[in-house]
């Protein structure tokens, strides 16, 4: 019995040990959020301004020269205008769903690279009247730094492609629309800067 009881004993400080050697070399992802407003140009009621608040909880603390990052999960939440609100009811529609493609400008040792982040909007009820939030989940992709020193990330125009649905589903006689949208001028863009070594 004690043997038995021994062994499990040193069973669990192994584990333990094991356990923590494995964990050792893990850094903890940095985080990052940054309120950013768009004014997006709607087909049918032209320019709207759109608040967005962008985030990511698992960005890089550090990147090395020349070995690709880990791409890093987003949420986009946005504001949608009561004027866009109305239109949508005009449309009959219930529900509003698509995508958001945002460009992400990269600065490096006076370097810059233009990434390409797609975030998914789902099906969102639309209210009667008024303003109402979106979320859009994503991802920021992964980045090949060349220059040692410090990397930024910012945000950068993007293209909302929006589907409105009727209450059973099927789009509106509208279809999809492609909305572009840029960033007002006067604004902070930078996101995250972190070493490169």
């Amino acid at each position: 019995m004690k043997t038995g009881l021994f062994a499990r004993a040193a069973a669990c400080v192994l584990a333990a040990g094991a356990l923590s050697v494995a964990t050792a070399g893990v850094s903890s992802a940095a985080t990052a959020e940054l309120n950013i407003t768009y004014s997006c140009n709607f087909t049918l009621i032209g320019a709207q301004d759109m608040p967005t608040t962008v985030s990511s909880a698992n960005l890089p603390d550090s990147a090395a020269v020349g070995v690709p990052t880990a791409a890093s999960d987003t949420t986009v939440k946005s504001t949608v205008s009561e004027s866009a609100t109305g239109t949508l009811n005009w449309l009959g529609a219930k529900s509003v769903d698509g995508t958001m493609t945002s460009k992400v400008p990269v600065t490096n040792g006076g370097a810059t690279q233009t990434l390409t982040s797609v975030s998914t909007i789902p099906n969102t009820a639309v209210p009667p009247s008024g303003t109402f939030d979106v979320t859009a989940t994503g991802t920021f992709p992964a980045m090949t730094l060349a220059n040692a020193g410090t990397a930024t990330i910012s945000l950068g125009n993007a293209e909302l492609k929006l589907t409105p649905r009727y209450a059973n589903g099927d789009p509106t006689w509208l279809g999809t629309i492609t909305v572009p949208c840029t960033v007002k001028a006067g604004q902070n863009t930078s996101f995250y800067t972190f070493p490169v070594a």
